[in-house]
């Protein structure tokens, strides 16, 4: 809100089909444009996210991209392995890299390259556990997601 008066969001389809008709286009056209549509009324206003709304899609979308980056490395790990004729197997999170070390004992070359991408998968790991943390946090401290997490099948994540 600038000199009175209040801020209003677009609709971008709207506004793209009335400048359309425009030949040459320039920012002072399109502001000359622009100005006769919220003068005659000829605008659909468009909702805009809160900050907290985006902080949240933040926290998810990174929280995400670093599980996805997780479990690439380590399928790229049993990849890897695999194509010395070495299976992981059924392995939990906290027993992965044990289990690795363990297949890859006397091996130089690969101890080296697999040693780098067990030092990526923990920077990942703790990285993941912090925005994961932070995620529970915000959702036990919500009305609206604790009502949805006494749902059976919710969890967190969902709500």
């Amino acid at each position: 809100m600038a000199a009175g008066r209040d801020a209003i969001l677009l609709e971008t389809r709207h506004v793209k089909a009335a400048l359309s008709a425009m030949t040459v286009k320039t920012d002072r056209k399109d502001a000359r444009g622009i100005a006769p549509l919220l003068r005659m009324g000829w605008y659909r206003p468009v909702h805009a996210k809160s900050v907290t709304c985006k902080d949240s899609r933040a926290l998810l979308v990174g929280r995400k991209l670093l599980q996805g980056k997780l479990l690439d490395v380590e399928l790229s790990i049993r990849g890897i392995l695999r194509g010395y004729g070495l299976k992981v197997g059924d392995v939990s999170r906290g027993r992965f890299e044990a289990r690795i070390r363990e297949l890859t004992a006397g091996h130089v070359a690969l101890e080296t390259v697999i040693g780098a991408m067990l030092a990526a998968r923990t920077a990942l790991w703790c990285e993941f556990t912090k925005l994961h943390r932070e995620m529970l946090k915000i959702a036990r401290a919500d009305k609206v997601c604790r009502r949805l997490m006494s749902t059976p099948g919710v969890g967190a994540t969902t709500s």
